[in-house]
């Protein structure tokens, strides 16, 4: 029926990260999808119905089970399992932000996409590149960093939606590979375009950088 991912035993973390794949399996993700917003998400992707994301505390009143069932000592916040040939994510809505819970949810999509079976240092670096490209992709960050709107990692978290430690480490990324895009990030950045123009054409808002996050949305 139903294993946790994280339940099997660590293993690969001598072997060096794709971190290139892993970046093409969430460009790939996204082309699949209407893009209507610069903030992906991970909530509510097309997955062709292989993927179920909910709150571990709304699956858990579904199947008349504790929440505290589907949650791992080492792990309280997302958790991924494989159930009858398709997966699920739970999170816990309790504990995450708006901001972890996206990033969270799409690590976790990450370890699905390519196929981890593990938790080494290999598989969650894999992990973290498919959701940084999946929540921050380079086809519309490179636009907005060529059209002069996202200038560091505060533009970043506004634009994308994601945490202050997420932006500085993406941004660092691209400072070192640069923002040229592969023939398949350039078709998601003509994806991005009506988007990205809608977004520079918005009166721009200036709110305080220590603004309080709005509260996480219950399912």
């Amino acid at each position: 029926g139903i294993a946790s991912r994280k339940s099997l035993q660590k293993a690969g973390d001598g072997q060096v990260p794709n971190l290139q794949r892993a970046n093409v399996l969430a460009v790939k993700l996204l082309l699949r999808q209407t893009i209507a917003s610069l903030r992906t998400d991970p909530l509510h992707l097309d997955c062709s119905g292989q993927i179920l994301v909910d709150s571990v505390q709304h699956y858990a009143e579904c199947v008349g089970r504790s929440a505290e069932d589907f949650m791992a000592q080492n792990s309280r916040d997302c958790q991924a399992y494989a159930v009858y040939g398709r997966y699920l994510i739970l999170y816990n809505r309790e504990v995450l932000s708006s901001c972890r819970r996206r990033w969270s949810i799409a690590h976790e999509l990450g370890h699905i996409c390519c196929r981890h079976s593990c938790d080494g240092v290999r598989e969650e670096a894999e992990a973290n590149a498919f959701a940084a490209s999946l929540l921050m992709p380079m086809a519309a960050a490179g636009e907005l960093i060529h059209r002069g709107r996202l200038r560091d990692a505060e533009d970043m978290c506004d634009i994308f939606g994601v945490s202050l430690q997420s932006a500085q480490l993406r941004m660092q990324q691209i400072e070192q590979i640069g923002t040229q895009l592969s023939p398949l990030e350039e078709r998601l950045r003509q994806r991005y375009l009506p988007v990205i123009e809608e977004y520079l054409a918005a009166p721009v808002i200036t709110l305080p950088r220590s603004r309080l996050e709005p509260p996480p949305l219950l399912l």
